[in-house]
């Protein structure tokens, strides 16, 4: 069996946390929505341990790592922080990091990597902010409130769509390049 079956039963893993939850996330789920046999679930993973650890580490990758990577190909902080918002808010309509946030908050495992995912986006953002801002905010401050309110969007009901936050990233933009006060 090849990578993608692999990725196959990682997207799928994703599909269930999204629709039912971590407790729905099950061996037997998985083979049942996609047809396949435990064998080939074992094929690819040792346990159901070693699958979490595959499914999150992905989740790692795609959301963070590859967002990051994505960003930093634009030529000036300010571009690559315009971009990284873009990306952000499209990811914003997903239910995805809400789940993983629940499923953190009673699971020691996915705590840990709940935590470094927010300590690597945190500090990317305020990278930028630093470079694009300079001395009219604190980076660390805005890196901070730029997080907040993409974590808290999702959180409202219904969750704010991505386009909304978008707009609401570029009204602090609009507001602190106007030279306000310090935030």
């Amino acid at each position: 069996m090849n990578n993608k079956t692999k990725l196959s039963w990682l997207h799928e893993g994703f599909a269930v946390l999204e629709q039912a939850g971590p407790d729905q996330l099950t061996i037997d789920e998985l083979c049942r929505r996609l047809n396949l046999t435990k064998g080939s679930f074992y094929h690819h993973f040792k346990n159901r341990q070693d699958y979490i650890h595959s499914l999150l580490q992905l989740w790692e990758e795609d959301r963070t790592q590859g967002v990051i990577v994505l960003s930093q190909s634009e030529e000036s902080p300010r571009e690559k922080l315009n971009r990284l918002t873009k990306l952000v808010t499209s990811l914003a309509d997903s239910t995805l990091e809400v789940k993983i946030r629940a499923w953190a908050s009673h699971d020691e495992t996915i705590r840990s990597y709940q935590q470094r995912v927010d300590e690597s986006r945190i500090n990317y953002a305020k990278e930028l902010c630093e470079n694009v801002y300079k001395d009219s905010v604190d980076g660390e401050l805005l890196a901070k409130i730029y997080y907040t309110l993409y974590i808290g969007s999702q959180h409202l009901f219904p969750p704010m769509k991505g386009k909304d936050l978008f707009q609401i990233y570029k009204a602090i933009s609009k507001y602190i390049q106007k030279g306000s006060k310090k935030i």
